[in-house]
């Protein structure tokens, strides 16, 4: 199937794209798709991933922790030790 550009913008960044990259003008616009389908895909598909991720918590991670570390905050100086912090910064 044939395409037929008639906006001279587009044109435009097309010729771009095409000597920038030497592709020809078909594989420019494919790549150019394929990297906005990859784009949006991973914007759309969030719901399924917050579920397994909540899931991947509430049936690996969190089951590991001891009972007694629940809740449990950690204080500044665990929190500057873990980063690496010390008496001169880090």
């Amino acid at each position: 199937m044939a395409i037929n550009i008639k906006n001279q913008d587009v044109e435009s960044l097309l010729n771009e794209v095409v000597n920038l990259t030497g592709e020809t003008k078909t594989e420019a616009i494919r790549k150019a798709l394929e990297e906005r389908r990859r784009r949006l895909s991973l914007h759309f598909a969030s719901p399924n991933k917050h579920q397994r991720l909540v899931a991947l918590l509430e049936e690996e991670i969190w089951p590991q922790i001891p009972a007694d570390q629940l809740g449990k905050r950690l204080s500044k100086e665990d929190e500057e030790a873990i980063l690496g912090y010390g008496e001169l910064g880090i």
